[in-house]
């Protein structure tokens, strides 16, 4: 009897010694700086929002968070990058609906969004808005849509490229009411905005970011806010929802998200990181300014809200039956 308790007693104690650098670890995390992956290039939308996470992130947990921008192939490249990394908490990848919602729908990718990811936080939504050029015969979204009844096939909506969540938002359009619009992509809002501008385009579905200074000009027509919730900076514009009274939503947004395996210590870490700075006035100010809206959601609501939007988004692909280009 001796003896078998002193070997039980021996395995416990080799077991604990195993243990306890693990412990020691989840309790001291972060000891060294995280990389935030933003798989776009920087001066986006998406890059702006990551880097006012950053510094928001690195005085909540007294380390720095320093961004990474690794674009290409539509953000695939970035989220690659970190379901291949190691499941420790040091890279992070600051994605949106493009890859790992619309991306999966359209096309073979090397990942899976629900079990190659661990998902933090829903950070923001990003403002956006129905545009059309000052010349198009429509001054709210019931005149659009009665104008499109009958001009359709003369009329083009543009986009941030094809794939991208606004040229989704676009074709969910179409579909809900009836409608018919020649999509044209662009590489970016930029160039589609200057041709809205310059009426070689009637419509465009594009984010507040970039479009403000051109609607607060006049030279093109904000008649629609296409999220859930109208823009803070145009607050007077109702959503395309309300003024349909239909159920329709189509918000862009970035989340946090680390890689499959994430360390349950790690992300009770992170998760109350976040709660701390949703309380920031300053950050949430700077937000709202960039035209974008904070939400700070728990992993629970996140998981969620993922898998919410990609039965939504996976539905209107397939109805539309579109295909990534090759």
């Amino acid at each position: 009897m001796t003896h078998k308790f002193s070997f039980h007693l021996f395995g416990l104690i080799v077991v604990a010694s195993l243990l306890a650098p693990l412990s020691l670890y989840a309790q001291s995390f972060p000891e060294k700086p995280i990389w935030l992956v933003v798989p776009f290039p920087p001066g986006g939308a998406t890059d702006n929002s990551a880097r006012v996470l950053a510094k928001s992130l690195a005085a909540a947990i007294g380390q720095a968070v320093i961004i990474d921008n690794r674009p290409g192939a539509n953000g695939r490249v970035g989220a690659e990058w970190v379901l291949r990394s190691k499941p420790d908490g040091y890279t992070l990848l600051f994605g949106g609906i493009g890859p790992l919602v619309i991306a999966p729908h359209m096309e073979k990718v090397s990942y899976d969004t629900f079990k190659d990811f661990t998902a933090i936080s829903c950070i923001v939504t990003w403002d956006s808005v129905l545009v059309v050029n000052p010349l198009l015969p429509a001054q709210n979204i019931s005149e659009l849509i009665a104008y499109l009844k009958n001009n359709g096939n003369k009329v083009s909506y543009g986009s941030a490229g094809y794939g991208a969540p606004l040229h989704i938002a676009g074709e969910l359009f179409k579909t809900q009411y009836n409608v018919n619009m020649t999509h044209i992509p662009y590489k970016g809002d930029g160039p589609g905005l200057i041709d809205l501008i310059n009426g070689n385009l009637q419509v465009m579905f594009t984010t507040v970011s970039a479009a403000q200074s051109h609607i607060n000009s006049g030279r093109i027509r904000n008649i629609g806010a296409v999220g859930s919730q109208r823009s803070t900076q145009f607050p007077e514009i109702a959503t395309v929802a309300e003024q349909t009274k239909e159920n329709y939503a189509a918000d862009s947004w970035g989340g946090l998200f680390g890689p499959a395996g994430l360390p349950k210590e790690v992300l009770a870490t992170l998760t109350t990181a976040i709660e701390k700075i949703s309380k920031d006035k300053s950050m949430l100010e700077q937000v709202h300014k960039q035209g974008s809206e904070w939400v700070g959601s728990n992993p629970i609501e996140f998981n969620q809200f993922l898998h919410s939007e990609y039965i939504k988004w996976g539905r209107v692909i397939k109805d539309r039956k579109l295909e990534a280009v090759q």
